[in-house]
């Protein structure tokens, strides 16, 4: 019984870090991307939704059930745990900098 609360806290905070480090790169780098890129206000907009789409793929395209072994080791279930952590993190990234990027 124990095991189980201890995975679940300990993944709820490794899920913590990752949002919070993200949002540190976000809010270090839109700066310099605001210069770099020089977006228009519609430009920014296509930006915040490419970041929804991103979040929404991970999301919805995640398989459950149908890919799952007893064990939950078996490279599909990797992957597709990788794939989705990846589109989540990136959504995340992109998004923060469409809100955080400024208009030219």
């Amino acid at each position: 019984m124990a095991t189980g609360w201890t995975q679940v806290i300990a993944k709820s905070v490794k899920a913590l870090i990752v949002v919070c480090v993200t949002l540190t790169v976000a809010y270090i780098t839109a700066p310099y991307v605001s210069d770099c890129l020089s977006l228009s206000t519609d430009q920014i907009k296509i930006f915040r939704l490419v970041a929804l789409g991103m979040i929404a793929w991970g999301v919805l395209g995640r398989s459950g059930w149908e890919i799952q072994s007893y064990k939950g080791n078996n490279a599909h279930e990797r992957f597709n745990s990788c794939w989705f952590n990846a589109l989540y993190v990136l959504g995340l990234l992109v998004g923060c900098l469409g809100l955080l990027v400024e208009p030219m």
